[in-house]
């Protein structure tokens, strides 16, 4: 009787630890599954990050265009802000620094847009042919 319960024991025991172990590796399994798909997340929101400045910096070309100035000069300042932002939040070194080289151009595109200067246009294109240019990689 008393083998009979040890081996009872030590088969509880066995499977206890079998499933444990299964259920170990199935934690892990969803863990990396987790992580790639975070990862693949954060990369979508950067790329989606990045189409919204594209396309304020696009409605304020358009607008520069249209000679429509103080519009022009109101996308100018929310593509500003929206380029700070992403400098401070992304992790990508290339589009830190081509977004940093961007914002050194702030104060020219901003000052001929409150001119009214037509001079903006020459600013803000290669600005945009850049962003365009990063967006589809």
């Amino acid at each position: 009787m008393r083998r009979k319960l040890v081996l009872w024991f030590v088969l509880l025991i066995a499977g206890f630890l079998t499933g444990l172990i299964l259920q170990y590796a199935k934690l892990q399994r969803v863990q990396q599954e987790l992580s790639a798909s975070t990862k693949q997340l954060g990369s979508c929101q950067s790329s989606e990050q990045l189409s919204q400045l594209r396309d304020t910096a696009t409605t304020m070309y358009l607008e520069a265009v249209q000679k429509n100035y103080g519009k022009a000069g109101e996308h100018s300042k929310e593509f500003f802000d929206q380029a700070q932002r992403i400098v401070s939040s992304t992790d990508d070194p290339a589009l830190r620094n081509l977004l940093r080289e961007t914002l050194a151009t702030r104060d020219q595109i901003t000052a001929d847009l409150a001119k009214g200067d037509s001079a903006a246009l020459s600013e803000i294109q290669p600005v945009l042919f850049k962003l365009d240019q990063t967006a589809k990689h």
